[in-house]
């Protein structure tokens, strides 16, 4: 390319190479981009694409969205697990917002309006090659950092892991993507962003916040990390699930509940037993079970196992009399909760005029401004304050 070339010549070629190194029929990219005109207009190179069309070619393509932006952007992580045009279609908007989190967060924090944080830039997490054993001993490390027990639930863990400077944001997300967590290197600096479905069920949003909180801590890098249901067979995402297991339901806390129970002979009492360790841990049932199997083998019927395995959990809540309390966790099931901790920066940075009421919008209203000057006005905010560039 010629030293003055345009930035959409510039674009055109780069598409074109990729297309060409990939072999991509034209009617695979006309079915990505989903219009003619907009296949038309990026092939030619009579525009440069959209912040969204950038997020689907650079999933598609395995690329950083800066190299097809072709601005001085920083390097986000892209997928290389979704395969398929259709995985990219329904993860491309929730990728798209969440580089808008990043964004600003970024600009927050330059302009010195971020929350403290604890530092766990000396956690070194295991790197052993067994998987298992990796999220294992990673978890047991991270316990031990942050000066927790063995038997010690994990009680508020959206806020330990915005604590650690990780803005974490609840929103609906397709069926079966349970979370993703997506990294921002900027120089030197790398950044996350964590968005968890608000569709799930209480303990199944801990045990994905945890999962997505061991790709920050292994620092998995290069890409978006998509948790699918059919994509459990990845070295990251089985360390992940060892980590999260571990992390939340330590094997010393269900052998106190075990010596706590005392022998389990019938279906009400493995309902008690399994619903205490949820409810106490916040751990998903999937898990709790996986973990129950490999401890308490030898004290729970085979055919015990299976009815906590098949039944619902719901079920297994009104076995137990823990009905009331299992419905009260998830009384916000499926409500969109931003991230605490990068509405607060947002704000911050907005009182002091250093921030759009946009940005505030980014963050706190999925974009919408007349939706965030409404949430302000409610709150008492003066926004007729002088916008800012």
């Amino acid at each position: 390319m010629a030293a003055n070339s345009t930035r959409e010549e510039r674009f055109k070629h780069t598409l074109n190479t990729l297309v060409r190194r990939e072999g991509v029929a034209p009617e695979t990219l006309l079915d990505l981009l989903g219009s003619k005109e907009a296949y038309t207009a990026l092939t030619s190179g009579s525009r440069l694409p959209s912040a969204y069309e950038a997020t689907l070619l650079s999933a598609y393509f395995s690329v950083a969205p800066g190299m097809l932006l072709l601005g001085d952007e920083p390097s986000m992580g892209v997928s290389l697990r979704l395969g398929t045009v259709e995985g990219i279609h329904d993860v491309s908007d929730v990728v798209s917002h969440a580089t808008k989190l990043l964004a600003t967060d970024r600009l927050t924090r330059e302009w010195g309006c971020t929350q403290p944080i604890i530092d766990v830039a000396s956690f070194a997490p295991s790197k052993v090659w067994h998987d298992r054993n990796a999220g294992e001993r990673t978890a047991a490390r991270l316990r031990a950092y942050l000066d927790f027990s063995e038997t010690e639930p994990v009680e508020d863990l959206t806020g330990l892991v915005e604590s650690l400077g990780v803005p974490v944001e609840y929103r609906k997300l397709p069926s079966q993507v349970h979370g993703i967590s997506i990294p921002e290197k900027w120089g030197d600096h790398v950044s996350w962003v964590v968005i968890i479905n608000s569709s799930d069920v209480w303990s199944r949003q801990r045990f994905t916040l945890a999962h997505e909180l061991c790709h920050v801590l292994q620092n998995d890098p290069g890409q978006v990390i998509v948790d699918r249901a059919t994509m459990q067979d990845l070295r990251p995402e089985r360390i992940a699930n060892s980590f999260a297991r571990h992390f939340l339901l330590p094997e010393e806390a269900i052998l106190g509940k075990l010596e706590q129970f005392g022998p389990i002979s019938t279906r009400a009492q493995a309902a008690a037993l399994v619903a205490d360790l949820v409810l106490t841990y916040g751990v998903s049932r999937d898990a709790t079970m996986i973990a129950l199997s490999e401890i308490a083998e030898d004290d729970f019927e085979s055919s015990l196992i299976e009815f906590c395995q098949e039944v619902q959990v719901g079920e297994l809540m009104r076995i137990s009399g823990n009905s009331t309390a299992w419905d009260e966790l998830n009384s916000t099931r499926g409500h969109n909760f931003p991230s605490e901790r990068l509405s607060q920066q947002v704000l911050d940075a907005y009182a002091e005029q250093l921030v759009s009421l946009q940005a505030v919008a980014d963050v706190i209203a999925d974009g919408s401004v007349q939706d965030a000057r409404l949430q302000l006005s409610e709150a008492g905010w003066d926004i007729n304050q002088p916008a800012i560039g």
